[in-house]
């Protein structure tokens, strides 16, 4: 039996190497009692004192009397979690990630579902084509499939720091304790006048990296291109050259685009010399991405909306993205994200900058990886501080940086003492 000192040593050093094998001694070494699961479910929690909204969450506890958790839950997530869920996992070791992980899983799950079938344009699942669909929603069927499986390899991930007394961005070999930070302003005003106000706030309180939403579709015609280009134009005049901008069209791409459209924007934002520009097709649509690309040269980045490795693949493969935007809540969990940054690796000019959904997950991923492949972290300005509302405390960027989290894990963890359980 290895002392918990030994195991530390271990863990550390085997990090520090840029890998993860000295965790196949973690649940002889860690403790007296190994790291297996004895139980898991979706609990739903709230603020005892205060009462208000309930949040979901997934928990793995183990035989060490540790748990792991991973949340808030969609409802659609909640929805796609494999029924035979317990049967998976208790009595599984946890503490290797090479054995028990999202591709694992999926696998158990899915026995014959190869996810490779994305490179081919086929839905894993059900066969289906996957470009040129259409999408009108955030996910689809199967990618809600992978994103419940995301949790899974969440809190795994977690209960594994845990049991290390360590971070998990420590534990994945990570050494930047402070990251970039941009202002994701989504929710404040995109008129001219006050979205200018709301640039010169930010970039004054020391965020000189921001990203700006578009919400005019094709549907509003040419006023509403007009009142785009307007919006990227009225912030760079403001700012000046000093600024880092980015420009997302997520909010009108599911009520209609298109690629004519989307040639227009790019070309009428081209001259306030953006970052990138994001999204601004749907994330099945290929080949215009394609056309886009070869049309206007502009940067672009996408990715929030693709699974896997797989789903990545054909757009690095012809060079369309620059930023791949991918988010370990959705795309496979820290264990595939890590995969998707190998791909990214060998593509030279491309970046990691995954979508912030979260910043628990994604700032471990982030400080997992260099400067130079992954530069920045997401921040949303205006609700990622009520999103962590069930933790023991909130992270928060401060003047354009993310100061990374020192508690044993992914970061600030449920806060079992002042959150309540209820009835799902």
């Amino acid at each position: 039996m290895y002392t918990r000192r030994a195991f530390l040593k271990t863990a550390t050093i085997g990090a520090a190497a840029g890998g993860v094998l000295g965790w196949r001694t973690l649940a002889r070494a860690a403790d007296p009692k190994p790291l297996v699961v004895r139980q898991t479910k979706i609990i739903r929690v709230r603020d005892r004192q205060k009462g208000g909204p309930s949040d979901s969450y997934l928990e793995i506890a183990s035989e060490s009397g540790l748990n792991g958790y991973a949340g808030p839950l969609l409802k659609e997530q909640i929805a796609a979690f494999p029924a035979n869920l317990r049967e998976l996992l208790v009595g599984r070791d946890a503490a290797d990630p090479e054995k028990l992980n999202f591709g694992t899983l999926w696998a158990a799950c899915h026995p014959g579902k190869t996810l490779e079938s994305y490179v081919e344009g086929k839905d894993p699942l059900t066969g289906a084509p996957v470009w040129g669909t259409k999408r009108t929603s955030r996910q689809t069927a199967t990618g809600w499939v992978i994103a419940a499986l995301s949790a899974i390899d969440l809190a795994l991930w977690d209960l594994r720091g845990k049991a290390a007394e360590q971070p998990v961005w420590r534990l994945l070999g990570g050494q930047r304790q402070r990251l970039n930070a941009y202002a994701s302003m989504l929710g404040d005003s995109v008129q001219p006048t006050e979205a200018r106000k709301a640039a010169r706030s930010m970039f004054d309180r020391g965020f000189h990296r921001q990203k700006w939403f578009f919400m005019n579709s094709p549907a509003d015609g040419a006023a509403g291109l007009k009142q785009n280009i307007e919006l990227a134009h009225a912030v760079r005049e403001e700012l000046g050259p000093e600024a880092i901008l980015m420009f997302d069209g997520i909010q009108y791409v599911w009520k209609s685009a298109d690629v004519d459209y989307a040639i227009a924007l790019a070309k009428g934002i081209l001259p306030c010399r953006p970052h990138w520009l994001e999204e601004p097709l749907r994330p099945d649509d290929l080949e215009g991405y394609t056309r886009l690309k070869g049309e206007t040269g502009i940067t672009l980045a996408a990715g929030e909306h693709w699974y896997t490795r797989w789903n990545v693949k054909p757009f690095l493969d012809r060079g369309i993205v620059s930023f791949v935007q991918s988010d370990p809540e959705w795309c496979g969990g820290i264990s595939e994200w890590l995969k998707i940054c190998e791909l990214a690796k060998k593509c030279p000019g491309v970046q990691v900058v995954p979508h912030g959904h979260h910043v628990l997950a994604a700032s471990v991923c982030v400080a997992s990886q260099s400067e130079t492949l992954c530069p920045m972290l997401e921040y949303l300005i205006q609700s990622r501080v009520a999103f962590q509302r069930c933790q023991t405390r909130p992270l928060v960027a401060e003047a354009g940086v993310f100061v990374m989290p020192e508690e044993p894990g992914l970061g600030p963890s449920l806060d079992e003492t002042r959150m309540e359980r209820v009835p799902s």
